[in-house]
């Protein structure tokens, strides 16, 4: 039966709620009308029935009964209509290569896997996302202002924003050494900082977990947080440590934010590795606290129990990554510093994102070898005749960083721990992707580039119940939108601008796995981007209407 015949058990029911109670009299011409689903308007409110008006780039009307004459008329009868979701944390920026430059890590690139190389962003737009924050984990060009000029050349089918990388910033003013940043150092990076600001950053983006950002105090974070927060900015943190470190991380991301004077955002919130499964109790406990007292710290989160970095970033010591690759290579070629290298690599496989078995790091793609994306670290081993252990996967953890480097996917992340934090009333939806990452057949990517609106969807809502279809679309729309400033996006009411989701909630669903990559989310038939049919019937229209988004000062 086609998808819009199918009437999901999700949305029936005998009460309805509407902001208006009769048919809309003298409506102005409509350019699209939405006709007969399902409001889920962003808020957490209980779904409506009502139908939705759009003129040019904004909703006109929601009303029980619409005028459709001379309108594109959207059957959607059966079926959820909801604001675009937002993704708050991706790597839409890919070819940024500020940092990149300086360390060759492979998990900064720059091979058009962006959205300016891929301006289509078809894996986002069959989920229904059409708003993304780039430049995250502290990475990125710290020109901002010039990467969305670049942004709207490229005429992208979805909006994104940036934030400023504190890492990139350090990158281009300290170096990658570790040390702290002189006085005038330290003004250097307000300025950069400032800037950004000033040419539409959201905020402040910070890795603590990767180099150059890791060899910073929590102080310089704090000032420069502090900056951002002349401008209404936020601070989103992928934190210094999600394993062994993981609770003393999430109270330094508090105190950035409550010593900063700005909200602050624990950004893919997991806890990575066996020995502290179940701690998100307590992480949980740590953001309530800190709210009670007045701290705005928010979560957001993807829906699987595996991460995804580069081998060298996610399995080597920070110590060892300071000063870029020659360094590094330098390093390694000595024989006392490799084997400190080595036990270092070893111990993160046993205990943290190896998750104590070779098997659970996958190769995802290798400049260096394309024959190795999808093969884990133990399927390499037994290829190359040698024994299965940790110790052996470390040393062929260094012999990747040596060929180039490789991304990888991390199976070390509880079930249990992952509900938890997505039941977290303060907790959104974020990819941790990239809009163009997805060349259909390349490498082996995480799944989570192609399927985590729908996942939420269709695993976590339809067949889970562990959220209900009203909290999970407030999750991926007007919570994100009010997190990042974005006041005219994220809710579907009269006066915001039309990005607008169609869906079925009976099918809604991601198909990428693990194993299989390469497939695109099912169950959104239509998807308008700023007033334009960016997706109709399930069908990708061709028409790129998005815009590169600043903040609001």
């Amino acid at each position: 039966m086609h998808a819009r015949l199918a009437v999901a058990a999700l949305v029936v029911g005998s009460a309805t709620l509407a902001w208006q109670t009769s048919t809309w009299s003298q409506a102005p011409a409509f350019d699209i009308v939405i006709r007969g689903g399902h409001v889920v308007d962003g808020t957490g409110n209980p779904w409506f029935a009502a139908d939705v008006g759009i003129t040019g780039d904004t909703i006109a009307a929601v009303a029980p009964r619409l005028d459709t004459a001379g309108a594109r008329v959207v059957n959607a009868t059966g079926l959820v209509v909801s604001p675009g979701f937002i993704d708050v944390h991706t790597h839409a920026d890919a070819g940024r290569t500020d940092v990149a430059v300086a360390t060759a890590d492979p998990l900064v690139r720059d091979d058009g896997q962006d959205l300016i190389g891929n301006p289509s962003a078809e894996n986002n737009v069959r989920q229904g996302v059409t708003t993304v924050i780039a430049e995250p984990d502290g990475f990125g060009s710290v020109q901002v202002g010039a990467f969305l000029t670049k942004v709207e050349g490229s005429r992208p089918a979805i909006n994104l924003g940036a934030f400023v990388g504190h890492g990139a910033v350090r990158a281009a003013v300290v170096g990658q050494t570790n040390r702290a940043a002189t006085p005038e150092e330290l003004e250097r990076m307000r300025q950069v900082v400032r800037t950004a600001m000033r040419e539409g950053a959201f905020g402040l983006s910070t890795g603590l977990f990767y180099v150059p950002g890791n060899y910073a105090p929590l102080q310089e974070v704090v000032d420069l947080a502090r900056v951002a927060a002349e401008f209404g900015g936020v601070h989103e943190s992928h934190m210094r440590d999600e394993a062994g470190g993981v609770l003393n991380s999430v109270r330094e991301t508090i105190a950035i934010g409550e010593q900063g004077g700005l909200p602050t955002q624990i950004t893919h919130h997991k806890l990575i590795g066996k020995a502290v499964w179940g701690k998100s109790v307590d992480t949980l406990r740590l953001v309530d606290e800190a709210r009670a007292r007045g701290v705005d710290a928010t979560i957001d989160q993807y829906p699987y129990t595996a991460s995804n970095t580069s081998i060298q970033a996610g399995l080597f010591p920070q110590w060892a990554q300071e000063g870029g690759r020659a360094a590094i290579l330098a390093r390694l070629k000595d024989e006392s510093t490799r084997r400190r290298i080595v036990l270092a690599v070893a111990d993160a496989i046993q205990n943290e994102r190896g998750g104590g078995d070779p098997a659970n790091i996958v190769l995802a793609s290798c400049g260096f070898d394309t024959s190795l994306a999808g093969k884990s670290l133990a399927e390499v081993l037994r290829e190359r005749g040698r024994p299965v252990g940790i110790e052996w996967a470390a040393d062929l953890a260094l012999e990747i960083v040596e060929k180039g480097g490789c991304i990888a996917v991390y199976h070390a992340i509880s079930e249990d721990d992952l509900v938890r934090i997505m039941k977290h009333p303060a907790t959104m939806i974020a990819s941790d992707a990239s809009p163009g990452i997805p060349v259909l057949g390349k490498d082996a990517p995480h799944p989570r580039a192609y399927g985590t609106f729908a996942r939420v969807l269709g695993v976590y809502v339809r067949e889970k119940h562990v959220l209900t279809l009203e909290d999970a679309v407030r999750k991926m729309s007007g919570f994100p939108a009010q997190r990042m400033g974005l006041t005219d996006r994220g809710i579907l009411r009269p006066g915001m601008k039309a990005d607008v989701v169609v869906f079925n909630p009976a099918t809604i669903i991601d198909k990428a796995t693990f194993e299989k990559p390469h497939q695109y989310a099912e169950g959104v038939l239509d998807v308008i981007v700023n007033g334009h049919m960016t997706m109709m019937d399930g069908k990708v229209t061709g028409d790129r209407a998005g815009r590169a988004l600043r903040l609001r000062q």
